[in-house]
């Protein structure tokens, strides 16, 4: 790929068709938020000048009073101490408002990348929802973390250059002293941030898979406990933790390194300065309070110095975190979308299609209930998801009136032809506005689902929560209101995959009755073994082989086995 594209516009990768680095999608997230990160860099950049000048303001008053005395000769240096503190005071307190800016947005932008992708309509960004959710909160708040620290790092750069500068002027050796020092300090770090950003990206790692684990178990709960591998779940999930937590310490570790080794510096350095400024105040070259100024700067710079170690830290970090949301952005699509428009009357056909060694050849026509039978539930899964085209078939086409799925647009395909897949969750908020999700005619489609049921049961009706992912109803008051809502959107052609697996035989047969009643005339496919489904279907599919259930249950030892399971 070229571009890793990001919602309505893309990030371009360098020439010659590679994709964009880490670091490069880290730099484009960061000038969203340019004017934010210069204004914070100017206000912390003040604030720390400002805070460089009060050890030679005070240098400069204790001069002035030793060499004249009296309070007149240093109350026009300490008015000048306070007006520097008042302008360093009101520069870090709007500084840190742009500052903590650029960090949310920073992060907020990442995120909206990373949801456009995950949302695309051609697909590809396949990862499990606890995987994802560990992209676009921890790595996304860690890249905007940094955009926090980059103002702070534009400030530290500004004052030891200024303090340089100042002790220069002061004495040369001191202020040679400082530069030399610093670089060697950024030398060092940047050989310890290797190391970081590596065990950084495992780190990450690691987590991502405990939290994808864990959504996973909770959603699961339910079957887990009814088959009673609820201790085996948790002895997995607990494995997991443990693999996070040691990778945790590795980069905490490698972090504390990193620390270790700036603190050790600067204090070398802090003893060197104090040295040469001793040894140049008993020889007499320097004056007292020019002393007082030197050994002042020359302690205050410790602060920038830590502040480009954790800035160091913080890049480390945020590069790797931002390698992961790449890997999202950058994958590629599943399918290509055509721009042809379909307006028939709703007839499928499988062409020579083949799913797992399992041959389709099927002519579903038009206004039919039609039941499609697999034996293998993962053949079930990668039917539901060609019709839906969320993958195109390795071999053999998928036609709807006549059209190929891949040339028309999917906005027009997913318009006429809606896949209601088996593990279809609820959207967060009411059961009301569930049910209204799609648009169309609720009331009969509720009545065809036996949602009316679910209605009279809740607390609170239609205005009742459903939770984050429906878990405040049972399974089979989930599905009802589910199927509710793809058949209110009323499509030409519908695919429901095992609709009513959660309810109980009496209440499975009243919806079957219902749901084909309601969508006589429109073209509907039943992907399912439950006799009461396929006892209403026109025609029944079962490994290439059309008929009517009746005809197949008596035809097929191996067709009644599996619908009598």
């Amino acid at each position: 790929m070229s571009a890793i594209q990001v919602g309505p516009a893309s990030v371009a990768g360098p020439p010659g068709g590679r994709a964009v680095s880490d670091p490069a999608l880290l730099r484009r997230a960061l000038r969203t938020r340019r004017r934010d990160l210069a204004a914070a860099s100017a206000l912390f950049s003040l604030h720390q000048l400002g805070e460089a000048l009060v050890p030679v303001i005070i240098g400069a008053t204790v001069g002035r009073a030793v060499d004249r005395g009296g309070v007149g000769a240093i109350a026009g240096w300490l008015a000048v101490l306070g007006a520097d503190f008042l302008l360093l005071s009101m520069a870090f307190r709007f500084g840190a408002r742009a500052s903590v800016r650029a960090r949310q947005h920073t992060a907020h932008q990442l995120r909206m990348w990373l949801t456009a992708r995950v949302l695309r309509e051609t697909g590809g960004a396949d990862r499990l929802p606890g995987e994802l959710l560990s992209r676009a909160s921890s790595d996304a708040e860690r890249a905007g973390a940094f955009a926090g620290f980059l103002a702070r790092l534009v400030s530290a750069v500004v004052v030891l250059v200024g303090a340089t500068v100042l002790l220069l002027l002061v004495d040369a050796v001191l202020g040679l002293t400082i530069l030399g020092g610093t670089v060697v300090l950024l030398v060092a770090q940047s050989r310890v941030a290797a190391l970081l950003q590596r065990r950084s990206a495992v780190e990450q790692g690691r987590q991502a898979q405990a939290t994808a684990l864990a959504a996973d178990l909770i959603r699961g709960h339910r079957v887990l406990a009814g088959i009673g591998a609820e201790a085996t779940a948790a002895a997995s999930y607990a494995a997991a933790s443990r693999d996070a937590v040691r990778a945790a310490r590795h980069s905490a570790s490698a972090q504390g390194l990193l620390g270790a080794v700036a603190a050790l510096l600067t204090g070398l350095y802090l003893a060197l300065v104090a040295a040469i400024g001793g040894r140049s105040a008993l020889n007499g070259e320097l004056g007292i309070g020019e002393l007082v100024a030197a050994l002042g700067l020359a302690q205050f710079v410790i602060g920038p110095m830590r502040g480009l170690s954790q800035a160091n830290a913080a890049y480390a970090r945020a590069v790797a975190s931002v390698g992961r949301i790449r890997e999202v952005l950058s994958s590629p699509d599943a399918v290509v979308a055509g721009s042809g428009t379909s307006a028939g009357p709703g007839l499928v056909e499988l062409d020579r299609v083949r799913i797992g060694g399992v041959p389709l050849d099927v002519r579903i026509e038009a206004g039919s209930l039609t039941g499609i039978v697999c034996e293998d539930p993962a053949t079930a899964t990668a039917l539901t998801g060609l019709l839906a085209r969320e993958a195109d078939p390795a071999a053999g086409e998928i036609r709807l009136d006549g059209r190929p799925l891949g040339s028309l647009s999917l906005a027009d395909l997913r318009g006429r032809l809606l896949v209601s897949r088996h593990d279809t969750v609820l959207f967060p908020g009411t059961i009301g506005e569930n049910l209204a999700a799609l648009g169309g005619p609720v009331d009969r489609a509720v009545h065809a689902a036996f949602a009316d049921q679910v209605l009279t049961t809740v607390a609170h009706g239609a205005d009742t929560s459903v939770g984050d992912l429906g878990e405040t109803l049972s399974g089979g008051q989930g599905q009802r209101i589910a199927l509710a809502r793809v058949l209110a959107a009323d499509p030409p052609v519908l695919v429901l995959h095992d609709p009513t697996t959660a309810v109980d035989a009496a209440t499975e047969n009243l919806v079957a009755e219902r749901v084909r009643d309601l969508r006589r005339g429109r073209t509907t496919v039943v992907v399912t073994t439950s006799p009461a489904w396929l006892s209403r279907c026109d025609q029944v599919i079962f490994e290439g082989r059309a008929g009517t259930h009746d005809d197949l249950l008596g035809e097929r030892s191996d067709y009644a086995e599996l619908v009598a399971r």
